[in-house]
């Protein structure tokens, strides 16, 4: 089995950080300004941070700050996969025997996670887990993870900063950008 912080239930993910509420002004009024609405995560072992501010209801800035922080996990975080080979089926069954959830999102070749959802961060993780394990080479993944690569485009493109933290590891190999 894997473990990367975005397999964490919400409530154990927070247990590894230091939270705290925050003013900000701007608008929103005198709530807004009166108020310690605002929420930061900080991830303890990573030093990693999740924040956010823009509404007027603390409940829903810490569940957009938490969001925030598994994205960053998600991103930052690599959990080395050792596939034996780069034979479709043997990588798949490897993949699958670690308890990926990628297969189980995939309906008609397909990848369906909202950006919104608490599987989005999940699959970002898994797919440049992946990518790295294979030498950061994005055929090789899509084929792997059963997609096509344009589909794991659009699926980074969700979140502009899935999409570039790819296109950084592109350019510092000279590859072109990718956009959504």
């Amino acid at each position: 089995m894997r473990t990367h912080p975005v397999y964490l239930p919400l409530a154990e993910l927070e247990r590894t950080c230091r939270f705290e509420t925050l003013r900000r002004s701007g608008p929103g009024g005198q709530n807004r300004n009166k108020v310690e609405t605002g929420v930061r995560f900080y991830h303890v072992s990573t030093g990693l941070v999740g924040e956010a501010t823009e509404s007027r209801r603390q409940i829903e800035n810490r569940n957009a700050a938490l969001d925030r922080l598994r994205l960053q996990l998600a991103l930052s975080i690599r959990v080395p996969l050792e596939l034996e080979s780069y034979e479709v089926n043997v990588a798949r069954a490897r993949l699958v025997e670690l308890g990926f959830h990628w297969y189980s999102r995939l309906a008609g070749g397909r990848i369906m996670a909202s950006s919104e959802s608490f599987e989005y961060a999940v699959l970002v993780s898994e797919f440049f887990d992946v990518y790295a394990a294979v030498k950061e080479e994005l055929g090789a993944s899509a084929e792997i993870l059963d997609v096509s690569a344009s589909q794991i485009v659009r699926l980074l493109g969700k979140r502009p900063q899935a999409l570039e933290t790819l296109n950084s590891l592109r350019a510092r190999r000279g590859l072109r950008r990718l956009r959504p």
